[in-house]
């Protein structure tokens, strides 16, 4: 069974689990010829009803983790649909994440595979089960099939598609920004020139209500590879800079998207990688919450390694405006050590600059050995 990953950062804890997976999509001729060599960012229908619910359960009431109650766009929401907070689909949406809070992806996730069709929600035939499970919890039925009655329901008692076109211009705005400051398009680019391996299409699904949620998987079909990427709208603080505000959301977009290329080399490299990271208690702050969440040795090098990467980018890309550049990766550094700790993560990314300075064809399939036999030296 094929795996997705994704994460939950929580204030400081950052949790990972796995989507599986079977005959999810089907991505045919015309999917294709639409979609090949695109970058599509998406504030999806579907996927805003299912937040607009979740955000209205007690869970989301209360957890500023899981909902984003920064905006006013949240406060018009509350407003808005706050009176049908009684109808039956917030009870049952408020009792699976009381199951487990990871369905706080799961739904959303399958929420993409369906569209409005006048009032009734019908599959779109394109991605059908996506999200069938995270870590040991797992669904056998898309939920989406379980709640369609109730999720019509809602959506016309509250007038919903009124409220999602009304915001349409808002959400462009929110699109927009992510043109602007994700540079998703030189990422790419400079993603598979490193590693000889193309993805054909990059989606980038997100919310304004979404809070600390990163995702990301890979799927293929017909050969053709698309990335769904599970993000929150762009970050911004009035003390930043226009160039500070670039790199941050590059790098947290950078972050997820090169999971999908560090995977398959990892998997290639993953008998010395359990030799090199197997003594934890070197690699990770075993007291930090969020550690339990990468189990193994590949877990951690791959964290490592996929936030590396992101300061040979950084390095390549305004490497030479010193003051940015060192701004960015000491934030980086206080990140992946002293909140989420990855206690070696300084030293690490040092040596791998140092490593990529040195190549000549920048290829990072070919750092590899050279960099974990340092890690097997430590």
């Amino acid at each position: 069974m094929k795996k997705i990953s994704l994460i939950i950062c929580a204030l400081f804890i950052n949790m990972c689990f796995v989507f599986g997976q079977e005959k999810e999509v089907n991505f045919d001729s015309n999917y294709i010829q639409q979609n090949s060599q695109q970058i599509h960012i998406e504030i999806n229908e579907m996927q805003e009803l299912m937040y607009i619910i979740l955000a209205l359960t007690d869970n989301g009431l209360q957890n500023k983790n899981i909902i984003n109650h920064e905006t006013s766009y949240y406060e018009e929401v509350i407003k808005y649909f706050l009176p049908y907070s009684t109808h039956p689909i917030v009870g049952k949406l408020n009792a699976s994440l009381n199951e487990n809070i990871v369905n706080i992806i799961l739904l959303p996730g399958n929420a993409y595979g369906f569209q409005f069709v006048g009032n009734q929600i019908k599959p779109t035939g394109v991605y059908n089960f996506p999200a069938k499970g995270i870590g040991k919890f797992e669904v056998e039925k898309n939920p989406i099939l379980t709640y369609l009655t109730d999720l019509e329901n809602f959506a016309e008692k509250s007038g919903f598609q009124k409220f999602y076109k009304e915001h349409k211009g808002y959400y462009n705005q929110l699109k927009k920004s992510y043109k602007d400051y994700a540079t998703i398009g030189e990422q790419k680019e400079w993603l598979e020139k490193r590693f000889d391996y193309t993805i054909d299409s990059y989606r980038v699904l997100t919310s304004p209500l979404i809070a600390s949620v990163n995702a990301t998987h890979m799927f293929e079909d017909n050969g053709f590879k698309e990335i769904l990427l599970f993000l929150p709208t762009i970050k911004n603080d009035s003390t930043w800079t226009e160039a500070y505000k670039k790199a941050i959301n590059t790098r947290i977009i950078f972050t997820e998207i090169d999971h999908n290329y560090v995977g398959p080399i990892s998997a290639k490299n993953l008998d010395q990688i359990n030799v090199s990271f197997v003594n934890r208690e070197k690699w990770v702050d075993l007291e930090n919450k969020g550690i339990p969440y990468y189990p193994n040795p590949l877990k951690v090098y791959d964290e490592y390694l996929t936030w590396g990467l992101y300061v040979l980018y950084a390095y390549d890309h305004f490497g030479k405006d010193e003051a940015l550049f060192n701004q960015v990766i000491g934030g980086l550094n206080e990140i992946m050590v002293s909140k989420r700790g990855f206690i070696k993560f300084k030293e690490f990314s040092a040596y791998l600059l140092q490593l990529y300075k040195k190549s000549e064809d920048k290829k990072i399939e070919k750092l590899y050995p050279a960099l974990l036999e340092w890690g097997l030296k430590q």
